[in-house]
């Protein structure tokens, strides 16, 4: 079995169970065995619509896991908060699915990185069911917006010419866009999976992309834009500019700007498109086709053709928040102009601004039919993600336009694949069984996270890791998991991070050897002897699976060196009602406090209200801070956390986040 290293994951170790003590909950009259599973999992239907008509990648999380910047012009992702799901809605931007999640969810946020959909939607449940939608009804009223107080165009001001159509004045709607076939975009859809390669809403633009540099064309040729999205408050104004290579500009004065959109806000702004759709300027997948004007230094439009000269460069130029008819809130006039020049763009006060403010590169993928320039702008100095703006561009030749970085993919390699690390829980176990402990329930805790690869197209390598704490249980407890679905029969690997030290103070992931019994793993006999590691298990697929057909793992503790075991059996503990493996003694089933009855397959049942073991969905090691405080040890779950006994007796139906 190949051994290698991964790691993600928290187990946590703690407890000592000395003493029995009396249990004050109650069975019902006439029940021998608490029917309660003690289940903090719910299967819940989540559905998700982005009305994108391309897919997204989106998490679940339980609490909001971005917050506005001080401008409130844009999200920042809040650090040190854990998923609860994370997958890809279809190319139509739905999702819907039953999955578990914890029972005490009543509301989730759900959020996304990609550029082109809204990046924050929050869903309240209703039965057993969550929904998040972002599409927007849009009335003929909310359509409207107020005409007065404003100039319609104030980037005119500038010197910009207006010279490829009309446009309204209220709203800045061209009528003079490109609808051919040759040079219009017609899979743009498509193109939102490569910009998501390079634009992070949560990240920064990666440096190789961000450039200073025009399109530089080799070859006399044709050229359309066509318009992605934008994804900003500002209503800004695009245009192009063109100038003989050999002879760079000195300023933005000189290169005569030709507007193409007077107001790029598509109506879609991540942070409030309710707001947005009212100021609405350019429908995405809008395309325009550019015009050569060779007397425009002149002021003339003489001689004007589709056709731009070999040995010319072509650039662009975001004024922001030039178009008069703004969101409200966000009405500041700004001077600043993000050109794709480099010298050409200006701060506020007109002081050339020498840092690229707009990231440029070629996306080509024959199986999808797709070779095209994407262009994006970064609208003002605030930001670093450089997804105000984005389009693509075609050239007629397609070769025209050459010099630029670019992001290949091979034939059929069209899956947009993320790492991404989800809170799955906490395993508390008492270590007494058959016979009831103190339930501090902190004997053996075990943190659970859990790591996948995950594209559209499914699950290609998945990876739990448990991370143990320090614990002062005073048996020794092993720890053991089971392993189920498709896992089993895939590449497997395992690794073991072991706490900093003296003689280890640079931890890494190292290789591990794990006992197997089939699809039962043992990680190690005593937990005590590597105190506060964590252990890593990955699974690594040779095609992607399907999400439903994820690794599950059960974890449970066991011992082998009781003086009362039958020879080559163990001791195990499990959760309420789960199985044991095949190597587990079964004399003990049914004694002392144990309720268990295997001829019926009922196993690590009693009567009253605290169980041998239970798994908290979603649960921190910071919500259960006071099991992990040495201080507590020996007292009762239900002294630390008074909503507990409500959650038991009410068979869950009451206190779901007792542990929250």
């Amino acid at each position: 079995m190949k051994r290698a290293v991964y790691a993600l994951l928290s187990l946590t170790l703690l407890g000592g169970c000395v003493k029995d003590i009396s249990d004050n909950g109650s069975t019902k009259p006439g029940e021998e065995f608490n029917k309660f599973d003690f289940s903090t999992v719910k299967a819940t239907t989540l559905s998700v619509d982005y009305g994108t008509q391309a897919e997204v990648y989106f998490e679940v999380y339980d609490a909001a896991p971005v917050r506005e910047n001080a401008e409130g012009t844009a999200y920042e992702k809040v650090e040190g908060i854990e998923p609860l799901y994370a997958g890809y809605t279809d190319a139509e931007g739905r999702f819907s699915a039953k999955i578990d999640l914890p029972a005490y969810l009543a509301k989730a946020y759900i959020y996304t990185p990609n550029v082109h959909a809204r990046t924050l939607l929050t869903a309240d449940k209703n039965g057993a069911a969550l929904t998040a939608s972002a599409i927007e009804t849009e009335t003929a009223a909310a359509a409207k917006a107020t005409r007065t107080g404003y100039e319609s165009a104030a980037v005119t001001g500038d010197g910009w010419k207006t010279w490829l159509g009309t446009y309204d004045d209220t709203y800045g709607r061209i009528d003079y866009a490109y609808t051919g076939d040759e040079l219009r975009e017609k899979n743009w859809k498509k193109l939102y999976n490569a910009a998501n390669k390079v634009f992070d809403t949560s990240k920064a633009c990666p440096a190789e992309y961000r450039s200073s540099s025009d399109l530089y064309l080799e070859k006399d040729a044709e050229v359309a834009i066509t318009f992605l999205m934008s994804n900003t408050c500002w209503n800004c104004s695009m245009g192009y500019y063109y100038y003989d290579a050999a002879e760079h500009p000195a300023s933005l004065k000189d290169v005569h700007p030709i507007m193409i959109f007077p107001n790029t806000q598509d109506g879609k702004w991540s942070n409030d498109p309710k707001k947005a759709a009212k100021y609405k300027g350019v429908d995405r997948g809008t395309a325009v086709q550019l015009m050569f004007y060779p007397k425009i230094a002149e002021g003339s439009e003489e001689g004007a053709t589709t056709v731009f000269p070999k040995g010319y460069r072509i650039g662009f130029v975001l004024a922001t928040n030039a178009w008069g008819n703004r969101l409200p809130g966000f009405t500041g006039v700004k001077k600043y102009r993000a050109a794709t020049s480099d010298g050409l763009s200006i701060n506020d006060k007109g002081v050339a601004y020498k840092q690229p403010r707009t990231a440029v590169y070629r996306y080509t993928n024959s199986s999808l039919d797709l070779n095209s320039v994407i262009c994006s702008f970064e609208d003002y100095t605030t930001g670093q993600n450089f997804s105000d703006v984005i389009f693509t561009m075609k050239s007629n030749p397609v070769d025209a336009v050459v010099d630029i970085p670019s992001v290949d993919e091979k034939p059929g390699a069209d899956d947009t694949k993320r790492e991404v690390r989800l809170l799955k829980g906490i395993y508390a176990f008492e270590d007494l069984w058959p016979s009831r402990g103190d339930y501090d329930m902190n004997d053996v805790m075990v943190k659970l996270d859990y790591a996948k690869t995950v594209g559209s197209k499914g699950i290609y390598e998945e990876s739990y890791l448990f991370k143990t704490f320090n614990n002062l249980a005073g048996l020794e407890n092993g720890l053991a998991f089971t392993l189920g679905s498709d896992a089993v029969s895939a590449e497997l690997e395992f690794s073991i991070l072991r706490p900093a030290g003296k003689d280890n103070p640079s931890p890494e992931y190292e290789s591990y050897a794990v006992e197997r019994e089939g699809n039962v793993f043992l990680l190690t006999p005593n937990v005590k002897q590597d105190m506060g590691a964590t252990y890593k298990i990955t699974a690594k697929y040779a095609s992607p699976i399907a999400e439903g057909k994820a690794a599950v793992v059960k974890p449970f503790i066991y011992r082998t060196n009781d003086d009362d075991l039958t020879p080559g059996l163990r001791k195990e503990v499990h959760l309420p009602f789960e199985a044991p493996t095949a190597k587990a003694d079964t004399k003990f089933f049914g004694t002392s406090d144990d309720k268990s009855d295997p001829a019926s397959g009922r196993y690590y049942v009693r009567a009253e209200s605290y169980p041998f073991a239970f798994f908290l969905s979603g649960a921190t090691e910071v919500d259960l801070s006071k099991l992990l405080d040495p201080v507590n040890e020996k007292t009762p779950i239900d002294k630390l956390y008074p909503a507990y006994m409500g959650w038991a007796s009410s068979n869950g139906a009451d206190n779901a986040d007792w542990y929250k």
